[in-house]
């Protein structure tokens, strides 16, 4: 089921994403909406620079959860997000779904 994350206009917001032990050292993203093979709006990755400055992604591989944290919410903001590990090519990546919802 998805994970129901509330925020408010032109606050900040941290989206927590737990993953398992092995994947400590693997990538990790913040796709939008669909996220299909292909055709993924990757909105900030681990060791990247995001697309857009409001979205930063930090992994804290001690506690296994890595946060994304989106500054200034806007109201298109909400709407279904992924968060993702990056496996092998062989293996599909691991995804979480969360809904952002956004108050005035």
């Amino acid at each position: 089921a998805p994970v129901t994350v509330n925020g408010h206009r032109g606050k900040s917001l941290d989206i927590r994403c737990p993953y398992e032990s092995r994947y400590e050292s693997n990538s990790k993203y913040l796709c939008k909406g669909e996220c299909n093979i292909g055709n993924k709006n990757i909105m900030v990755e681990s060791g990247s620079p995001a697309k857009d400055e409001r979205f930063s992604l930090t992994d804290n591989k001690t506690a296994r959860v890595f946060t994304i944290t989106i500054t200034d919410l806007r109201t298109d903001d909400a709407g279904q997000y992924w968060c993702a590990v990056k496996r092998t090519l062989t293996l599909p990546d691991i995804y979480s779904e969360i809904l952002l919802q956004v108050k005035l």
